[in-house]
């Protein structure tokens, strides 16, 4: 209650001070859009609620008080610079203006990510831009940042963020083509396998028809990056769960070979995060942009 009514006090002192910047109050009300009468009334009230007059009213002309005349010289720069503040921040809802920080993993094809974030500030010059890539495991949710793009194979975690589902990337399992016939038969044995992990790494997830099965996992090599471990397990270095797109073209050269097992990897998900679903407008236009080329993504897994 109380906010509500140090509003309407703020707004009858905005009034105040435009009737006095008019002259009159039917002046001030064609000014403000408002009718005279509901002008006259909030005056009355801003006077009742400091409980002086403030000005003495004729048919033709207004007179300040004393202490109108104290309440104007203070009040009437304060009202202006709030006036500009509201403009300034006004402007943000019609123009994409400010910094835009991004979080997004480092294997998130890296070449068609610049080429988006370019086109973007092309089209936005107001907008500038701060991206910080992450390797392995997804860091914590920072409130700095205003949109984080995520890799994930297991559910997000509850929390009070927006999580947006994005796509979803196939994974396969591989080996370099000169070991394939040591790779294991069957999942059990993947536990028992030298693998190619990812920091923060200890499980992969296999789909079969009816169910999910977590096999663990473990190595004397862990690379963040997904070209690293794919240029490790061609030089026979162990097991590795890549991107089916990432891995597709070594197939056919001939370098890696494709490990199927009962059940399949599951398919890591790309989802986007942010603290609120009222996103400013930059991020909301970056988001719709990124969502818009989608398929050039797609086209590439």
């Amino acid at each position: 209650m109380e906010q509500c009514e140090q509003h309407v006090e703020l707004d009858n002192l905005n009034l105040f001070i435009e009737t006095i910047n008019q002259g009159s109050i039917t002046k001030a009300a064609e000014k403000l859009g408002k009718p005279k009468s509901t002008v006259s009334r909030q005056l009355t009230a801003l006077e009742t609620s400091l409980g002086v007059k403030l000005m003495e009213r004729t048919t033709r002309k207004l007179h300040l008080t004393e202490a109108g005349e104290a309440l104007y010289a203070r009040s009437a720069p304060f009202i202006e610079e709030l006036n500009d503040i509201g403009q300034e921040i006004n402007a943000f809802a019609l123009e994409p203006k400010g910094q835009l920080s991004i979080l997004w993993p480092q294997e998130l094809f890296t070449q068609t990510m610049s080429e988006l974030i370019s086109e973007f500030l092309n089209e936005y010059p107001k907008v500038s831009f701060c991206g910080t890539q992450y390797n392995g495991v997804a860091p914590k949710l920072n409130p700095q940042i205003d949109l984080h793009f995520v890799l994930h194979q297991h559910p997000l975690p509850d929390s009070d963020w927006i999580a947006q589902s994005l796509m979803s990337i196939p994974q396969g399992l591989y080996i370099a083509a000169h070991c394939a016939n040591k790779a294991p038969k069957h999942l059990t044995e993947v536990s028992d396998f030298p693998c190619i992990l990812q920091g923060g790494e200890h499980q992969w997830l296999f789909r079969r028809e009816r169910s999910l099965d977590a096999i663990e996992v473990s190595g004397r090599l862990t690379l963040n990056s997904p070209d690293m471990r794919l240029q490790a397990a061609i030089r026979g270095l162990g097991l590795v769960r890549l991107p089916v797109y990432l891995a597709e073209p070594y197939i056919r050269r001939g370098a890696l070979a494709a490990v199927a097992l009962e059940g399949k990897p599951v398919a890591e998900e790309l989802s986007v995060i942010y603290k609120s679903r009222h996103l400013p407008l930059k991020t909301r236009l970056f988001l719709e942009h990124f969502q818009g080329h989608l398929g050039r993504l797609y086209s590439q897994i």
